[in-house]
């Protein structure tokens, strides 16, 4: 019953993070109310159930039925499946926390182009109360107030969400994430059909998620030796 707690928190985790995406910085995150986009009606608690609510609605308004978009649905899933995969232990904290941050800057990014300051603060905060300072984030911390001043061809965020990833991976590892990001960016741009600029901090988050993948999967696979 526990795991389904964990997975109903982080659901709910998850949906107010999209919300946070949708309004900061032009609007309240607390005013008005959840609400239709579309019609302006506001939602009742039985529209706000995570997951299901919008499974039961088809992904409309029950009011107006306009679309709701999907990525609201994917979003409380995942955030659901991270908080599950935590009280699982197959994530320990600071990984859910790198994720769910992750998660959230890099919506915001694609969204807006820009990186959200506070939100980064706040959950980076939370990683130096779970981890504590290291020599590594110290470097990200002076390079991404560095890109603030003076071009680097690497955007400020990008350094700071490296910050962040130094809490929970070593060198070697900030560097493979860093060219598997780098892969994944050039994979995008190639795809794009207009070749402007590509928000790099949702490929910095595809190479956290999967050097955490990979970090389990070698973990375990050195747990099953030993029995």
């Amino acid at each position: 019953m526990i795991h389904f707690y964990f997975f109903l928190v982080g659901s709910i985790v998850a949906s107010f993070l999209g919300l946070v995406v949708d309004r900061f910085p032009e609007q309240s995150i607390i005013v008005p109310s959840s609400h239709c986009n579309a019609c302006g009606q506001k939602l009742a608690p039985r529209d706000l159930v995570p997951v299901l609510s919008q499974l039961i609605n088809r992904l409309r308004c029950r009011f107006c039925q306009s679309k709701i978009p999907i990525r609201y649905l994917i979003l409380e899933l995942v955030g659901g499946l991270l908080f599950l995969e935590t009280s699982l232990s197959y994530l320990t904290i600071s990984q859910l926390v790198l994720l769910i941050m992750g998660i959230t800057l890099a919506l915001y990014d694609q969204r807006e182009q820009e990186y959200p300051i506070l939100i980064w603060l706040f959950f980076h905060l939370l990683l130096l109360f779970l981890v504590g300072f290291n020599l590594l984030m110290t470097i990200f911390l002076a390079l991404g107030i560095l890109a603030h001043f003076v071009d680097l061809r690497i955007g400020a965020g990008d350094f700071l969400f490296l910050a962040s990833c130094s809490t929970v991976f070593k060198l070697t590892e900030i560097l493979w994430l860093i060219q598997i990001a780098s892969l994944v960016g050039l994979c995008l741009f190639c795809l794009k059909k207009r070749k402007d600029r590509i928000a790099f901090v949702p490929c910095l988050f595809c190479g956290s998620s999967i050097l955490i993948m990979i970090q389990f999967i070698v973990l375990h696979q050195n747990a099953l030796r030993f029995i």
